[in-house]
């Protein structure tokens, strides 16, 4: 367990400075934004503040590509195959420093943007009815965010499976490693679908929703398939455990 809590704590200190840069950056640009949130349009600086959500993933796909790449450049790959740790240990201790980061960043900068531009949410929730418009509101945003969330952490494990799997090959790593992270997207996809089909027989996941009408608010509920959630879970956790599978692997370098 130490061992493993080492290797978590190296890969969290190898993300210090993309961790000081990008809050630093994010921070200037709220700042900035809220400086003039006044002087602008009403809710183009909340809109704008959201920015910064588009290219977390980005970086995503950057950390999963060097997460293994930087041990074969640095030789050290050697030393983590030898550790008295599994293969599923290492890709943990790879993926939940990025994973974290990916969260924490993500959930205060919309936590920020919606807590200074409250008075911007409020002047939009006196033009609905109150109710309408926090549970709308609140229902969205979770999963808006979980979408996101489920969204970085593909992007992740794709592009880790991808580089693992380049790492068979002598030559024309870059471009396999492209190739393979498109097949996966579409494997994924047709896998998924499949899949969603075998789960069909999972309760759906009721959502409250109010809807306005003349004689006021009334109150319905519409069912979302649960069956897409477990599906994703399942290959989410089945493509993290395939990556740890390769890197325990015998892989020609």
């Amino acid at each position: 367990m130490k061992s493993l809590i080492s290797l978590i704590k190296k890969e969290f200190r190898q993300l210090n400075i993309l961790i000081i840069v990008s809050t630093l950056i994010i921070t200037v640009w709220e700042w900035f934004l809220i400086s003039r949130s006044e002087n602008w349009p009403q809710g183009l600086s909340f809109g704008l503040g959201f920015i910064p959500l588009f290219f977390l993933p980005m970086i995503m796909l950057f950390l999963a590509y060097n997460s293994y790449r930087s041990e074969w450049g640095n030789n050290t790959i050697y030393l983590l195959k030898i550790l008295p740790r599994k293969g599923y240990e290492i890709n943990f201790a790879k993926f939940f420093p990025a994973f974290s980061y990916y969260l924490i960043l993500s959930g205060a900068l919309i936590l920020v943007n919606i807590y200074f531009h409250q008075g911007f949410l409020a002047g939009v929730f006196r033009q609905i009815p109150e109710t309408l418009g926090r549970e709308v509101f609140k229902e969205f945003l979770v999963l808006a965010y979980i979408t996101y969330l489920i969204s970085g952490i593909q992007i992740y494990l794709i592009t880790q499976f991808s580089y693992l799997v380049a790492t068979f090959f002598n030559r024309f790593r870059l471009l396999i490693s492209i190739l393979v992270f498109i097949l996966s997207h579409y494997l994924i996809l047709r896998i998924g679908g499949f899949l969603n089909y075998l789960f069909n027989w999972l309760p759906d996941l009721p959502i409250t929703i109010f809807t306005e009408s003349p004689a006021g608010v009334s109150e319905s509920t519409i069912y979302i398939g649960s069956a897409p959630f477990i599906v994703i879970v399942l290959m989410m956790v089945g493509l993290f455990f395939l990556n740890s599978r390769l890197l325990a692997s015998d892989v020609d370098v």
